[in-house]
């Protein structure tokens, strides 16, 4: 059993390192994509506990060589309680580096604004808060090729928020720092 296991895993990894060297990656001009998924905010102090909500990204930019790509991306998490919504945000310049020519696998790192928000819907009136930060992020993802210049991209990254002076004041017990955990599946247009 576990022959034949080890031989189907040493077979597969032959096909798919055969595939990724006839397939190379195109990485020039233009590149445009988005993706959707979750994530956990890893942070204690909404309402004490950390919380699972939805995520997503569209980045935009462009490829000042094969292996690097240059450009913006806007990144948001959310997640529901009770009577209201509270969602975070980080629009960055973002650097992505793919170590290999041919491969898909890249490594992200990002800078730029970050905000937090919630949504209270307090009987038929709603009542929106928000406040500005700093905002990071590191990442990592791989490009799955499905036709001539679109990828499929699967994501895992990390955010990071900074806010100004001490505790937030329209969220009960958040501290001014804050991260997230992200996984989003996307698409991507070279």
């Amino acid at each position: 059993m576990i022959r034949t296991i080890s031989l189907a895993a040493v077979c597969l990894l032959m096909l798919q390192s055969t595939a990724i060297a006839q397939d190379r990656h195109e990485h020039k001009g233009f590149w445009i994509g988005f993706g959707f998924g979750g994530g956990v905010n890893l942070s204690q102090g909404l309402d004490n506990e950390n919380l699972v909500g939805g995520g997503g990204y569209f980045r935009l930019g462009g490829t000042p060589s094969q292996r690097v790509l240059v450009g913006g991306e806007g990144v948001g998490w959310g997640a529901a309680q009770s009577d209201e919504v509270v969602s975070r945000g980080n629009g960055m310049f973002i650097i992505m580096f793919f170590p290999s020519e041919n491969g898909g696998f890249f490594l992200k790192g990002g800078v730029g604004g970050a905000s937090v928000s919630r949504v209270v819907t307090e009987g038929f009136s709603t009542r929106v808060e928000a406040q500005g930060g700093l905002g990071t992020t590191a990442g990592l993802g791989f490009d799955i090729r499905l036709g001539r210049n679109i990828y499929l991209t699967p994501n895992a990254d990390w955010v990071f928020q900074v806010f100004d002076g001490g505790n937030i004041a329209f969220l009960d017990n958040v501290p001014n720092t804050n991260s997230l955990l992200l996984f989003t599946l996307g698409l991507t247009w070279h």
